[in-house]
Order: structure tokens, then C-alpha cells, then sequence
């Protein structure tokens, strides 16, 4: 791939990075541009002012050319005359950007390459060709996150181009903004699963999530909207049980045992036809990739059109890539889902563990903290709401079977905390009603 490299262009990027008194044309380069963008030669260079930028000093002559000595290369690179000749070269540093994207076009044409390669390569070594596209999907995620925008500046007349209508739409749906969810106040309090929202739902286990995930799936399905289930933990058949269980009001022991009365057998008929009718698809593949997630959402909204998506759950989605770190692969598939939601226009659930730091509280109460691996979660989600059940850490609790939904991110609905009532065997939760005297 030699005949990719513009020689010229990278030593015009450098020269001009040493004319530039400002910085800012430095600040540009290491924003674009890595060393692999650059021939073997110029390569070591480029390292030396991302050193110098780093440590916020000024790229010059004397200061380049001491970091190049200090690495031992800087007679590699043809010493202080070669760097001289770099600054000859170009008669102003005005056209540095024009330098730059000659270099980074290249450079993403070069890895373009190289991925075809590696997969063309894959394939021919790997049995499975979905595994093939999905490292194809995380190479081309890579260029494209690395690819110049083209999109411009828009007047905010423009963006608000239609709001009126908006609120419109809004009155008439009585404060359901979005895929409507199984509680009222939850409702009440969110305007349900908003489009391009990523929600996180988060407890302990055993205290109801995936319980939480199916209701909302079934108040979604009922609503109209196509539910997309990926089931990283449990069989697609055991989630439709708890769905049967739920519908039919049928004690869960009585699906797993198959002893049935044939009052209940009726009811788990009707069940089954409510159920089928519902428009909830299922991927229950193990050890998914983050990649064939986002594949197959596209594929759903281009089949449905208003999709809702739910993962069970964010720790088991494999990231299709090696990470150094367990909280650097979290970072990136939390950033991933985000983007799916982002890309379908449509609200993406999912289910999170938190970590044992919550049982050595006194009040037990989850807190963004509690997230395992949390920093890029807390950040990238829209909403996070955690499941908090009393009578799972204290049995003489007065609040049975109630559990707390605390709202403790809300980027566009504000925090608040809503109570339902949670029916364990039946895999139900209910609105709490009150009364007011």
C-alpha cells in the first residue's frame, strides 16, 4: 500500500504544524489525524508532536527536535537538517487543514483496505460468516467514527421547523409522549419510552427486572408498538412463560409443573391467544455482539417501523472487539446503544446488574454508583431507573411485594421515585391505586 501515502502532503502537514505560531494548527492535526496516517518516516515525527501538544509546548524546530532525540530517533528521520527542509518546503501554514485531510483521506483509505483483508481472511478461516459480518460491522463503526462529518450548521428556526404540531400531538396523547410502559404514574412521570432514548433499568438480582422489562414489553405490544427482545440470559420460551403467566394469571409453578386445573387451562388458552396476537419478536442468541444487535434493529425498523427495543442484559452483550479493560468494552457498547437509538428513532431498554457496593449500605437504595462499570453509562443514557424491593432485604417490612421505581436520571422528564405492586408468581406488575379521603 505504498502508493497511498502522499509524501508531499505529510511533509507540507508538518511543515506547516512547525510555521504555525498559534497552536491551533496542531490542535487540528491531533484532533484528525494519528500516526498511523503517516509513512514510516514522518510517522515517528508525528508522535513527537502529539508528545509536545500533550504536555501543552510548542512545536518547533528546537522542541521537536529534542523529543526526537530524547525517543533515540532522531537521526531515523534525518536529523535537524531533514526537519529544516520540512519548513522550507511549504510557503504558509494557511493551507494547513487542506494538508490534513489529504493525509487523513488516505489514511482511512489504508484501513479501509487493511479490514477487507483481515475479513476476506476471516472468512476463509471461520466457519461462521455472522461472526465474519460482525467484525466487519465494528471495522466499519471504527472508520466511520473517524470519517469528517459532513453535516452543517442549521438555524434553530430550521430545528424548530413543526414544533407546533408537536404539541399538538402531545395534548392529544394526554402526556404519553412515547411507548407507553406498564405503570400509570411511571407514565405520568416519564410521557413513557421517548424516541432515541437510551433507558437503563438496574437492581439487584431476583428483584424483578426482567419481570419489570416483560410488562413494559406487553403495555408497548398492546399500544401498537413492535417490541424487539434480545434475551441474552434466558431461552426465548421462558420469557414467553412469564408472558402467559402474566396475561393468563397463572401461577408461574403451574407453567413449569404442567399441573393445571381445567380452570387454569382455559385461562392458558386465552392467554395464548392474546399472547400470539401481540407484536413482540424474540433473539434469544447467546453471547450476541453489540454489532449483529444494531443489524437486526435496523432490519426490525425497516420491517415494523415504530419498534420498541429491550436487552436482557447490558453485561452480557459481547462487544465483537478487545478491549484492555472490562470498563473500557462497557464504554463502548454503552456508546453503541446509544447510537441505535440514535439511528432507528426509537427507545432502547436495558436491563443492567449493579455491584455488591449497595449491600454494604444501611439503606440499601441503589445510586449511580452502584452501576457496575458506571462512569459511561451514567453518562450516555437518558434515563436510568433503578428497582428497589424493601421486603428483599427485610422480611418484616410492611411494604410486601411493593417495589420503588426510582427515576434517578431523567434528561428530558426530571427524577422522581413511583411504587408498584409486584405479584412475583404471576410475573405482574400493577398500579398501586390510592385513595385520597
Amino acid at each position: 500500500m505504498s502508493n497511498l501515502f502522499n509524501v508531499q502532503a505529510e511533509q507540507a502537514v508538518i511543515g506547516s504544524l512547525l510555521l504555525d505560531r498559534s497552536g491551533d494548527n496542531t490542535a487540528l492535526a491531533v484532533a484528525l489525524l494519528t500516526p498511523h496516517d503517516f509513512s514510516a518516516q514522518h510517522r515517528l515525527i508525528f508522535e513527537s508532536v502529539i508528545v509536545l501538544h500533550e504536555l501543552e509546548q510548542a512545536v518547533d524546530l528546537v522542541t521537536l527536535y529534542a523529543d526526537l532525540e530524547t525517543r533515540g530517533v532522531a537521526e531515523d528521520i534525518g536529523g535537524i537538517d531533514y526537519l529544516g527542509n520540512l519548513v522550507n518546503s511549504v510557503p504558509t501554514a494557511a493551507n494547513a487543514k487542506e494538508y490534513i485531510s489529504i493525509v487523513q483521506s488516505l489514511g482511512l483509505k489504508r484501513q479501509a483496505l487493511r479490514l477487507l483483508e483481515e475479513q476476506r481472511q476471516a472468512l476463509e478461516e471461520s466457519s461462521d460468516p455472522l461472526e465474519v459480518i460482525a467484525g466487519i460491522k465494528a471495522g466499519a463503526e471504527e472508520l466511520s467514527e473517524r470519517s469528517p462529518s459532513d453535516r452543517g450548521m442549521i438555524k434553530i428556526s430550521e430545528v424548530m421547523d413543526g414544533h407546533d404540531d408537536d404539541l399538538d400531538t402531545r395534548s392529544k396523547s394526554k402526556g404519553i409522549t412515547g411507548v407507553p410502559t406498564c405503570g400509570y404514574d411511571l407514565n405520568k412521570l416519564t410521557g413513557g419510552r421517548q424516541k432515541q432514548d437510551l433507558i437503563i433499568v438496574a437492581a439487584r438480582p431476583s428483584v424483578g427486572k426482567t419481570a419489570f422489562m416483560l410488562n413494559n414489553s406487553k403495555a408497548a405490544a398492546k399500544a401498537g408498538t413492535t417490541v424487539g427482545i434480545f434475551s441474552l440470559e434466558m431461552p426465548g420460551k421462558k420469557l414467553g412463560e412469564r408472558m402467559l403467566a402474566n396475561i393468563g394469571n397463572i401461577d408461574g409453578n403451574m407453567l413449569r409443573t404442567g399441573l393445571l386445573s381445567p380452570e387454569k387451562w382455559g385461562d392458558y388458552t386465552n392467554a395464548r391467544m392474546l399472547l400470539d396476537g401481540l407484536p413482540i419478536v424474540i433473539d434469544d442468541t447467546p453471547g450476541i455482539t453489540i454489532q449483529q444487535i444494531a443489524a437486526k434493529t435496523k432490519q426490525l425498523k425497516k420491517e415494523y417501523g415504530e419498534i420498541f427495543i429491550q436487552i436482557d442484559y447490558l453485561q452480557l452483550i459481547n462487544s465483537g472487539k478487545k478491549f484492555s479493560s472490562r470498563e473500557q468494552e462497557i464504554a463502548y457498547i454503552s456508546r453503541y446503544l446509544k447510537q441505535i437509538a440514535r439511528d432507528n428513532d426509537c427507545p432502547v431498554e436495558v436491563l443492567s446488574q449493579l455491584s455488591r457496593g449497595v449491600e454494604q449500605r444501611q439503606d440499601k437504595r441503589p445510586m449511580m454508583s452502584d452501576l457496575r462499570e458506571s462512569g459511561s453509562i451514567e453518562q450516555d443514557a437518558d434515563e436510568i431507573d433503578f428497582l428497589y424491593r424493601d421486603d428483599y432485604y427485610n422480611a418484616e417490612t410492611e411494604k410486601r411485594n411493593i417495589v420503588e421505581i426510582i427515576v434517578a436520571k431523567g434528561r428530558n422528564t426530571g427524577t422522581g421515585l413511583v411504587e408498584m405492586a409486584y405479584l412475583k408468581n404471576l410475573s405482574k406488575f400493577v398500579d398501586i391505586t390510592r385513595i385520597d379521603y
